[in-house]
């Protein structure tokens, strides 16, 4: 993301302040969604092996997840993991068949059904979106899907329409930390100061000491830099 240099605010005697760039958006580098740490079940093998996906440790997630299938070929859980394991490495027919097994197993779940649009559709974003739109249709409320739009209409700076749909996500699970970072980063581009400022505070309180797809001591960072 581009750094934006002009400082907002109406106190012209002061000199303006270099902006710096809010933090990243959390999302998976090459997927629109991101596993849910809510989906977890009380598997200690299941949980290292989703602390090590969310801290890019890509080898130990894997060998943790194929444990998992080793003792649950069904796990939808690990069958994700492994899913976006291989979208991060570009092996998206890889991924493609590990996101229709999550699917003959549960032909219901968001999360397979936004990785499998992502991955189909990457070359052209408008497709989707219109594929997004239409399981939205369906499903207005899904938390899943209306953080994966808002992750793709991000990546094209849209910050205005990713700011609606990460809101969406964040009324229906309002204690999912990443949502709530996605939503502050939005408003921040968006130079709404004082909200995002709430949400990163938000952000923070929601994450604890739980494992989450951003940088906590970042957004701490980035709240110094917002006080005025």
């Amino acid at each position: 993301m581009k750094a934006q240099t002009q400082a907002s605010g109406d106190q012209a005697e002061k000199p303006a302040r270099p902006r710096a760039a809010p933090p990243p958006y959390a999302t998976d580098s090459d997927g629109p969604i991101r596993l849910s740490s809510n989906r977890l079940k009380p598997d200690s093998t299941l949980t290292r092996a989703y602390e090590a996906l969310l801290a890019d440790n890509l080898n130990d997630a894997r060998r943790d997840y194929e444990q998992v299938l080793r003792n649950d070929p069904k796990s939808t859980d690990a069958l994700l993991g492994l899913a976006t394991i291989a979208s991060r490495q570009g092996e998206a027919d890889k991924a493609a068949d590990l996101y229709l097994r999550v699917l003959e197993a549960d032909p219901k779940d968001v999360n397979a059904k936004a990785g499998l649009i992502n991955l189909r559709g990457q070359s052209d974003p408008t497709l989707s979106e219109s594929r997004l739109k239409s399981l939205l249709a369906s499903q207005p409320e899904s938390a899943t899907l209306n953080f994966a739009l808002g992750n793709l209409q991000a990546r094209q700076a849209r910050w205005s329409d990713a700011q609606q749909a990460y809101f969406r996500a964040y009324t229906t699970e309002p204690e999912n930390a990443d949502y709530l970072f996605n939503l502050a980063v939005s408003l921040d581009h968006l130079r709404q100061n004082k909200l995002a400022v709430q949400y990163y505070e938000m952000a923070l309180n929601a994450a604890g000491n739980r494992t989450v797809a951003f940088d906590k001591s970042q957004v701490k960072n980035r709240l110094l830099e917002l006080q005025p």
